[in-house]
């Protein structure tokens, strides 16, 4: 397992996605798990936009690994995905704005002057390859959740777990157990319980995706 990528600019307290579908009080309590994203093979240098829990994220790849951002340059708001990787830096498509793989701005167009590269960063998450999936958490805290190959299935090729066909996404949830709560106050039990569905559904709707 990779370590996770650096992160440049954390989501501020409170955040939650416009058009965000998941109630005020689910939503962070949800972005503390881990969920895959992409298959590792199927992630290019050319930027490409993903949703996680309403939440619009670019994912590339840089010469340093796998880079998975939010989905707005921090200049207009405009997607990043419409991008282009060149060298070691990610290239806004509209004006030029180029981000290190640490999500901070190296430079700014001189049409855009007075502003300085430091107005600018990009929210990066954490990008771990595990199983030969790209997982990501929106609000990581402490060491990562990741659910280990079942046991006697340890002969089987990474790519079972990135199909959608063959993995039974109930059982193998079943081993990985998931701890909800917000600001180090655990849910009620009675909660949990729809909290896991919203989990189980968003881990289909992103194999599906695969």
């Amino acid at each position: 397992m990779e370590p996770p990528s650096p992160r440049a600019l954390p989501l501020p307290d409170g955040f939650r996605p416009p058009n965000c579908t998941f109630a005020e009080g689910d939503w962070p309590v949800l972005a503390r798990q881990w969920f895959p994203v992409a298959r590792v093979d199927a992630v290019a240098a050319k930027p490409r936009q993903l949703t996680l829990l309403n939440l619009r994220l670019a994912i590339y790849r840089m010469p340093n690994g796998i880079r998975i951002a939010r989905d707005v340059c921090p200049h207009r708001g405009l997607p990043l995905s419409a991008g282009r990787i060149e060298g070691d830096e990610l290239v806004c498509a509209y004006h030029g704005l180029r981000f290190g793989s640490d999500g901070l701005c190296r430079k700014v167009p001189e049409k855009l002057a007075p502003k300085a590269p430091e107005c600018f960063s990009v929210a990066l998450f954490p990008s771990i390859e595990h199983l030969g999936l790209i997982w990501t958490c929106l609000i990581p805290h402490g060491e990562p959740k990741l659910p280990e190959i079942l046991s006697g299935t340890e002969d089987i090729d990474a790519n079972f777990f990135a199909s959608s066909i063959k993995l039974q996404i109930e059982s193998w949830m079943g081993f990985e157990k998931l701890e909800f709560s917000s600001n180090g106050i655990s849910i009620e039990s009675s909660h949990q319980l729809s909290l896991r569905n919203f989990v189980l559904d968003e881990y289909r709707r992103l194999f599906e995706s695969m």
